[in-house]
């Protein structure tokens, strides 16, 4: 995929973000996921006594909690609330690969695997802010265009080491790391005369950390339903409408600024000014027509009324997360 496609799939993918969470692999009836930050819980695993191997990642690339600085700053919506937070993944990721070390010394391997944090996303949730409305920085559009970071463009996301045939059925409690692999079996029972658990010892951390009792996909698609819902309101269609007069001013002919990315088409390589140029009228007229701050403003409206009908599963979902994030303060604890 080229940088561009990589952008714009940036830009609208709101509803899910791919992230590796606790080097873990698929197992039977589990759902990975995080809670949204749950203070004391966070608290408590920043303060947790073991060294947590996430201290040793360069947390300088780690996506803000809200937008420092652009025509998004410090805009957070409602169901961020709800959703899970990078901050929150890494402090599962840390607990997880904890219990996977322990467990895997349980028999006789050593286990080495990626740090938590490492591979950061360029947003914190699966809300996206930063762009979700197109893009919103003009310092980072003076400087790549509609692209991101370089640093940002080519997360693959941690990957677990090789494993021998008998470290893969431990780990996993499967012949197979790939749950796409049409030869994959369950295990052996025992390795050595000791049991080996059901789903091995990545299963047995998101047991003991709750990680297989998560599920944050009610707040992702509700968010997702809200960005859609909200382009059909009758202030957004104004406001695009405007952004697209101004555009059209600047010699650009665009409906919305999700096509804004195709432009200037261009190939693999360093980001032409062409591009720049174009990202910095697109910026411009959303400033001059207030578009982030009307469409934020009305998305928030949906997404309220949204929470207040779902509140009992949401609500549920983020408790679920709380207890998660405590139950990895104490697994780090020992």
């Amino acid at each position: 995929m080229n940088r561009h496609a990589k952008t714009l799939s940036t830009m609208l993918a709101v509803a899910t973000t791919a992230l590796l969470t606790g080097c873990s692999v698929a197992t039977d009836g589990a759902t990975n996921g995080t809670a949204n930050e749950a203070s004391h819980a966070v608290q408590d695993l920043r303060t947790a006594p073991v060294a947590q191997e996430s201290s040793t990642v360069d947390k300088g690339n780690w996506p803000p909690a809200t937008p420092p600085s652009g025509l998004a700053k410090g805009l957070s919506l409602p169901l961020e609330d709800y959703m899970q937070t990078y901050q929150d993944t890494v402090a599962l990721d840390d607990a997880a690969r904890h219990i996977q070390k322990q467990c895997m010394a349980g028999y006789g391997f050593t286990l080495t695997l990626p740090p938590a944090g490492s591979t950061p996303p360029p947003n914190d949730n699966d809300a996206n802010i930063e762009r979700r409305y197109g893009i919103t920085d003009r310092a980072t559009a003076a400087k790549y265009g509609y692209g991101l970071p370089d640093e940002l463009q080519h997360q693959q996301g941690a990957e677990l080491p090789k494993m021998t045939k008998e470290e893969t059925e431990v780990f996993s409690g499967f012949t197979s790391l790939d749950p796409h692999d049409p030869d994959r079996a369950p295990a052996p029972s025992t390795y050595n005369g000791k049991s080996i658990h059901r789903n091995g010892c990545a299963g047995l951390a998101d047991e003991q950390t709750g990680q297989s009792a998560l599920d944050f996909s009610l707040a992702g698609r509700l968010d997702a339903e809200t960005l859609t819902e909200s382009q059909n309101t009758p202030e957004v269609k104004s406001v695009i409408a405007a952004w697209s007069q101004c555009m059209k001013t600047k010699g650009y002919t665009v409906d919305t600024p999700y096509n804004a990315i195709d432009l200037v088409p261009r190939a693999e390589g360093a980001v032409s000014q062409d591009e720049i140029d174009a990202a910095l009228a697109d910026i411009d007229c959303k400033q001059s027509t207030d578009l982030v701050k009307i469409w934020f403003d009305a998305e928030t409206a949906i997404q309220k009324q949204q929470i207040a009908d779902h509140q009992g599963e949401l609500t549920k979902a983020k408790e679920r997360g709380t207890t998660a994030l405590t139950a990895a303060a104490k697994a780090l604890a020992h």
